[in-house]
C-alpha cells in the first residue's frame, strides 16, 4: 500500500548521493528500481510523481568522489538540537546547519566511530515521499567497528536500543517501532558514508539482483531468504552499496 510518511526522530529519511556522471547514474537506477528523475543540478528521483532522493554532481568544480556512497539523513524536528547532541555525545559536525528554501534543513555529522550521516528537518519535504511501492526505500542499517555505535545514536535521538541474541546487530526504535539497525564490524566495514546501507522494496529479489549486474553494478551478497524477505547487497555502476528486499509473501 502506498503511503505518505511522517518520520519519527532518528528514522531513515532521505537519502543522496554525489556522482561524477549524472546521466548514467539516472540510467542505472531506472533500469534498477524504475526511478525517473527531474531536472536541475539537485536531481529527485521520483516515483510517479513523489520524491524519494537526490542525487548531483560535485559542485563549484570539486572533484569528483574517489567512491560514490549514499548519505542516509536522519529525521529531526530540531537540528540545532541535534547537532548540539551529537557533541555531547563525542560526535563532531562536518557539515553545520545549511538551510534548503521551500525543502528543510540539513547537516552532517560524524559519530564517534568515524561514519557519516545526515540530519534531516523537513520543511516542505519531510523526506522520501512514499513507501510500501517498488522502488521505495524500506530501511537502513550501519556497520560499526565500535560497539557503542548504537548507544551514541539512542542518546542523541532518545531511542531504544535492543540487541539482538546470537547476531552482533542491535535494532534502535522510537516508541517501539524500529527505525534503523547497527551491526557489528564484519566484511561490510566502511568509513565515511559508506559504512550506511540503504535497503529498497523490489518486486522480484532475483531480478533486481540480475538487471544490477546487466546496468554495470554487482552483486556483493546473492540473494538470500531472511524472516523479513528475500534479500540481496548489491553496488551500482560507481560502486554505491545497497540492498533490495523482495517482502514475505
Amino acid at each position: 500500500m502506498e503511503n505518505t510518511i511522517a518520520y519519527a526522530s532518528g528514522a531513515p529519511a532521505w537519502l543522496d548521493m554525489t556522482v561524477p556522471d549524472l546521466p548514467a547514474a539516472q540510467r542505472f537506477y531506472a533500469a534498477v528500481l524504475g526511478w525517473e528523475f527531474d531536472e536541475g543540478p539537485y536531481r529527485m528521483a521520483l516515483l510517479g510523481s513523489r520524491r524519494i532522493a537526490g542525487m548531483a554532481e560535485p559542485w563549484d568544480d570539486a572533484p569528483p568522489p574517489e567512491q560514490s556512497n549514499w548519505t542516509v539523513y536522519l529525521a529531526t524536528g530540531d537540528i540545532g538540537a541535534t547537532l548540539t547532541a551529537v557533541r555531547a555525545a563525542g560526535g563532531t559536525v562536518v557539515t553545520d546547519r545549511t538551510d534548503i528554501p521551500g525543502a528543510g534543513s540539513m547537516a552532517l555529522v560524524r559519530d564517534p566511530a568515524g561514519t557519516v550521516c545526515g540530519l534531516w528537518q523537513g520543511d516542505g519535504l519531510p523526506g522520501s515521499e512514499i513507501s510500501g511501492v517498488p522502488g521505495a526505500p524500506v530501511w537502513a542499517e550501519v556497520t560499526s567497528p565500535d560497539s557503542a555505535t548504537a548507544d551514541f545514536f539512542a542518546t542523541v535521538f532518545g531511542l531504544t536500543a535492543e540487541r539482538l541474541p546470537g547476531i552482533d546487530f542491535t535494532t534502535l526504535s522510537n516508541d517501539g517501532e524500529p527505525v534503523f539497525g547497527v551491526y557489528g564490524a564484519d566484511d561490510r566495514v566502511h568509513r565515511g558514508h559508506g559504512a550506511w546501507l540503504p535497503y529498497f522494496l523490489v518486486d522480484s529479489t532475483d531480478k533486481a539482483s540480475l538487471l544490477a549486474e546487466h546496468a554495470g553494478g554487482a552483486v556483493l551478497r546473492a540473494p538470500a531468504d531472511s524472516p523479513y524477505g528475500r534479500w540481496a547487497m548489491l553496488t551500482d555502476h560507481l560502486g554505491a552499496h545497497f540492498a533490495v528486499v523482495q517482502p514475505v509473501d
